[in-house]
Order: C-alpha cells, then structure tokens, then sequence
C-alpha cells in the first residue's frame, strides 16, 4: 500500500470513531492502559494487547495484565527486541473481515521502537486485500520523572545503513532527556553534517533542561542553526520540520535518521523514511533497566492519522 496521507487529529475525535481494531500494549508504565479506559470498546471487534516477555511482574504490569484481561483484550508476548510475530497478528485483523476499509487505533506509548516501526511497514508492503486503511497513533504524553542514568545498556544496530563511498553522510539526531544515549551514538558515527531535533516547549520545562544538561557534550559540537527545536504538542510542525530538512539534505547525502526519543518524534521519523526509503533509520535500543520507572499519564493524547491506500484493488 501507498502512504497517501498524515496530519494530527484532536484526540476528542476517538471518542466519536467506529473503530474496528485497537492494538495497545501492557508494559509496567502506568499509562500503558490510559487509552483503552478512555474510549468505548464495546463495538470494536479485535482488541489486541502486546505483552512484553521481558519484567513481566515489575512495577504495574501485573495490575494492566488485569485491565486487558477484564476489557476483553487477546494477548499476545512478544520480546522488546522482536516482531517476528506481529505479521501474524495483523493478518488476523485485515484478513478476517468482510470490508474493504479499515480504522485502526494504535496506543504506542508503552510500545517498543521496533513495534511500531513494523506496524508501518506491513500496511506499507501489503498489497490486494484492502482499498485502504487509517492507523491511529495515540500517545499519552507522561508526567516529568527523574532521567535513568545508570544500569541501562544501549545497543546500536552493528552496521550503518548506508553504502560507503557514495554521498557524503547527514546524520539527524532526535534527542532523548536520558543521559549517554546520544553521545554515545555521536561518538560512533562519524558524519560530515549532524542535526539534533529536541522538545520545546515539551510536556514539562523540566524536560527541556534534562535534554539539554544531559546532551551538552553533543550539542557542543553542533553549529547552533543545526539545533532544532519543536512543540512536543503540534505533530503537524514536528512532520512539516522534519520533512522541509531531510528533503533538501537527500539531495547532496546519504540520509540517517537516529530517533531517540521522543516516541512521537520517533514516529515522524518512521513515517518519512515509509514515504521516502533512501532515508534511512539506525535503531538504538536500551534494554530494560534493573530498576524501572512509572511512566504516569498526563494532559491530552497526541493522535496521528496516518492513511494507506492500495492502487492495485479491484472495485
């Protein structure tokens, strides 16, 4: 499928939708289920709920394994690190029904990078089942906690996704509030040009300083017009910024996106490369810290509609 179109919608408008999936996920965050609690689940036919095998008792997993279970959801396990898996279980949604369109409600904000990644590119690649399907992406920014500094692990994939001795190398940093990843990533990737993206105004100011104390090592060595900041709450600009800078920079270089936080950056990061594949993402993954942290609900969900239609459907 083609995608054909994206813009942020108010999130009042999933109260009025006939939704007839929603894909959620029950992590340790508290927040995990704010969205499945918020909206009316009675008429939507597949409720799906990804369940991490990784810290399955920690913090308020037990307790949303127990809101899923009593909301009617289907489980499915699925590791941090993996979606081999999630082909089948979206096949379960777009080949077991009779229309030919389909909305879907997506909750990624306990959700793993790779999971959602793999959400796009399967409507991307599926082909002659469907005239066309509307994604929903909601995320429920959180309330400001402490970043983790310590006893977290970050793994990069082994190889840059680039060709060596082609155009020169852009890379384009979303910038996390959490210390070391970004640096660290700097320091093994060597570009001719880097741009960092960061939150402000964000959720909480206090976000906005743990961003810029915990990257100063980094942002140090970026020309000050490569710094680009965002309103965390208008997807719309976040997309139209993002797009304006890599389009111009895929002329003249090889492109990678490094997303690290946060997820609705990350998402407009995902969504740019589907439409344009030579613009490429590095993947940098955490594993679960000894000791997690709540992740609590706060203000408005962002949604993002994201539209896929197929030309190749036979009316």
């Amino acid at each position: 499928m083609e995608l054909d179109n994206a813009l942020q919608i108010p999130s009042e408008q999933l109260q009025q939708k006939k939704f007839d999936a929603i894909i959620a996920v029950s992590g340790y965050e508290s927040r995990s289920a704010y969205l499945a609690s918020k909206i009316d689940l009675s008429i939507i036919r597949d409720k799906i709920v990804l369940t991490y095998s990784e810290m399955n008792h920690s913090l308020f997993r037990d307790n949303n394994d127990d809101k899923f279970k009593a909301m009617d959801f289907t489980f499915h396990q699925v590791s941090s690190n993996e979606i081999s898996n999630l082909p089948d279980i979206l096949d379960g949604i777009c080949l077991n029904n009779r229309k030919k369109s389909l909305d879907i409600l997506i909750d990624y904000s306990s959700m793993s990078k790779i999971w959602y990644s793999g959400i796009i590119n399967y409507f991307i690649e599926l082909e002659e089942i469907l005239s066309d399907v509307n994604l929903y992406f909601s995320y429920s920014p959180s309330e400001y906690s402490k970043s983790r500094t310590t006893n977290i692990q970050y793994n990069f994939d082994s190889q840059l996704p680039v060709e060596h001795g082609l155009k020169p190398l852009a890379l384009v940093l979303g910038l996390g509030y959490e210390k070391g990843r970004s640096e660290a990533l700097g320091h093994k990737i060597k570009s001719q040009a880097t741009f960092a993206f960061y939150a402000d105004p964000a959720v909480d100011h206090r976000f906005v300083k743990d961003v810029l104390e915990n990257n100063q090592t980094l942002l140090k060595r970026i020309e000050h017009d490569q710094i680009i900041k965002y309103p965390i709450y208008d997807l719309n600009s976040i997309n139209a910024s993002l797009t304006k800078l890599c389009v111009n920079l895929r002329i003249n270089h090889q492109l990678v996106l490094a997303p690290i936080g946060p997820k609705p950056f990350t998402l407009m990061c995902f969504i740019l490369s589907a439409r344009y594949p030579d613009i490429k993402i590095w993947n940098v993954s955490s594993s679960f810290p000894d000791a997690p942290s709540d992740r609590k609900p706060h203000g408005e969900m962002l949604v993002y509609k994201v539209e896929f239609t197929s030309e190749e459907i036979d009316y």
